[in-house]
This record gives C-alpha cells, structure tokens and sequence, in this order.
C-alpha cells in the first residue's frame, strides 16, 4: 500500500463525503489559497505546549480534541498537503496521524504546486468545521524518546538515520547514526522519488534494511520524510525520534560526535 495520492487521485475523491483535505504548511496566511474545502493543521499547534522542544507530540488525547475540531471522523480519509510539496509539515501530519492510530491517511504527492499544474482549481480555505467524535490511542511502535535511543548506544536494537544535511550532521551527530539528507530522497517538483531510487539511497548511506530504524533530524519534523520513504519501501514500522538533534544536543551528559560516520 502506498502513502501518496496523485492530485487526479485527490481531485476525483474531493467531494466524497469522508475524505477530509489538510493543509499543513508552514507559517501561511490564514486566508490563504488552497485545495477546495481543505483546512489548516499547524503541528506547532497540535503539540504538547509544555515541552521546551517544539512541536513535540501531544497526548493522544489532545490529538483526539484537535482532530475532532477540524471535523474529521476515525472513518474518514484524511489527505495532508503541503505547499512546498511533500517534504516538512505533510510528511510529518501523516506520520502523526498515523502515530495516533488512523492509518487511513494519504499525502498528496507533490502537494499543492503538483494540484495547481495539474489544472485543478483553488480557493481561499475555510476554519468553519463542525466537531465529531474522535478517538486516538498511541502507536508506540511509531515513536522514539531520548531514554531509549541512548539506550540503544549499548543495546543496538535498532539503526539511527539522520535526515539533516551533511554539513550539520558533521557538526555534531547521534554517536552511530548513518547520514541520509532528506533532500536526496525528494525530487525537483517536491514528488518522492520513485522506490528504486530510495532504496539505491539508502543503500549508498549504507543503511541496513529491514533492521529496525529510528529517523532523525533537527526536530522531528523531516525525520517524517526518511518515514515516508521507508513506508513506500515496505517498512512500515520505521519510527520517529521526536526530540532528535534539538533535545540530544542540549543534553549534556549524552555524548555527540562530528565529522563523517565512522565505519
């Protein structure tokens, strides 16, 4: 099963009843132009406020709250786009959804430049939502903390990939973790690349498949990408780390590294 819908594919779904279209970039205007009927998901909003990280995941409870707000049902399809294509928030929304239990979520390929060239039309997006039932529980499986990606250091359950570019990695990196940009993953018009390709990537970074994986990045946010990919791929259970270089970083007492990957 794939992640990705086509923008024919959204366009000849739109007016379903149980499809629900979500916009998930970042820093837009609030009357800002976009698919027919979508509405806005601000990770930044559906997040645990009291973390120092931003956009850490909440509670499946405040999940369930904000999702129930913007009208979306456990039965309905929810397609997430972004405007830069498929890369930050979109793939981060999908990984939550699913994090929370609703598998039955897609991200439009290429996100809304891939709509607007395919001819379809725009219109200035809605926050009226009437609120429905909701439920949410939490897909551990999904998720990784700090407390058991250092206890991997010494275990080895699992493979750390970092998605930051190289020059950030090499300025200071998760000891043992592998480096594969997410840009590398990502093609011009902001597709994913075709799965040949993803695994031609992950096997040039020297990534180990299908060992477990945790992704990572700055913030928890492009790690998503490196999930989507393996998703497409067949690896369904690859997991986030949520505080990732941000919450590693400013923990003194964990070791960093720099420069390349040691062999």
């Amino acid at each position: 099963m794939t992640a990705l819908f086509t923008a024919a594919e959204l366009k000849g779904v739109l007016n379903n009843k149980n499809v629900r279209v979500l916009d998930a970039s970042y820093n837009q205007p609030a009357d800002a132009e976009g698919i027919p009927g979508a509405l806005d998901f601000d990770i930044d909003d559906v997040a645990n406020k009291d973390s120092h990280f931003a956009h850490t995941v909440p509670t499946a409870d405040v999940f369930a709250a904000k999702v129930s707000s913007l009208g979306i049902t456990n039965d309905d399809l929810v397609v997430v786009y972004d405007r830069k294509g498929i890369a930050m928030a979109a793939a981060r929304a999908w990984w939550m959804f699913r994090l929370f239990g609703h598998e039955n979520v897609r991200i439009l390929d290429g996100g809304l430049p891939a709509w607007k060239a395919a001819g379809f039309p725009t219109a200035r997006k809605t926050d009226d939502a009437e609120p429905v039932p909701y439920t949410a529980k939490t897909n551990n499986a999904l998720l990784k903390q700090v407390e058991q990606v250092a206890g991997n250091l010494l275990r080895k359950e699992f493979s750390v990939i970092d998605a930051r570019d190289t020059a950030r990695f090499e300025a200071g990196h998760i000891p043992d973790s592998y480096s594969l940009p997410y840009t590398g993953l990502i093609n011009e018009d902001g597709t994913l690349k075709p799965v040949a390709e993803l695994q031609k990537a992950f096997a040039d970074a020297q990534v180990t498949l299908p060992r477990p994986i945790a992704c990572s990045c700055g913030s928890g946010v492009t790690a998503c990408v490196l999930a989507l990919a393996l998703f497409e791929m067949g690896h369904k259970n690859a997991a986030v780390y949520d505080g990732s270089w941000t919450e590693w970083n400013a923990l003194s007492m964990l070791p960093k590294l720099t420069g390349k990957r040691a062999s």
